[in-house]
């Protein structure tokens, strides 16, 4: 997997290096995450960034490389065990590959696939002593695809761009599925 986001990566670059207009943007985005269906049992709403790359090929089609890391509280509830109190949280990172199709110059829909990987971070608090220790599992991949649309707004022309974006996410696990779905706000600039 991550060959392949090397070859994309090394594509992108080469694809803006012989061509003389710009339509190669990089840029940053503020996510806040929010669970759905059984995922809203063990997770509340969380907030994250982003890293985004977009190459675009025609007034229509774009295709887009992103990553993503994001913090969620749990709702499992709090352990206490000899005079040490343990709290959970969620932390996840995206890598998705996606294509758009722009129905209007600033609208599009985006479809989008990948891995996300999840981990159970824990935070332990001693209360004899105030110290604090943290624990958590490795991160598990999981297949993840995803659906959504935005709106991008041309700040400075052929230079930044101010994007929206609401995207749903289907997460496939072993015993339950991480749906989620995000709200990202991004700027990018060309190069």
């Amino acid at each position: 997997m991550k060959r392949l986001y090397i070859i994309m990566i090394v594509m992108f670059f080469t694809f803006n290096l012989t061509n003389a207009q710009k339509l190669f943007r990089v840029g940053a985005g503020f996510n806040v995450v929010f669970p759905t269906g059984d995922y809203t049992q063990i997770a509340k709403t969380g907030t994250g960034g982003s890293l985004l790359m977009d190459y675009t090929f025609s007034p229509e089609f774009a295709l887009s490389l992103s990553s993503s890391f994001t913090t969620q509280n749990s709702k499992l509830p709090q352990i206490g065990i000899d005079s040490k109190v343990i709290e959970f949280n969620i932390k996840s990172i995206d890598i998705l590959l996606g294509g758009r199709y722009y129905f209007r110059p600033s609208f599009f829909g985006l479809l989008e696939a990948g891995a996300r990987y999840i981990k159970l971070h824990a935070n332990i608090y001693d209360a004899t002593n105030n110290n604090k220790d943290k624990a958590s599992s490795d991160y598990e991949p999981y297949f993840t695809a995803g659906a959504g649309l935005g709106y991008r707004y041309n700040l400075a022309e052929d230079k930044s761009d101010f994007e929206l974006s609401g995207i749903y996410h289907f997460v496939s696990g072993d015993v339950i599925n991480f749906p989620t779905f995000t709200l990202r706000a991004s700027i990018l600039i060309y190069l």
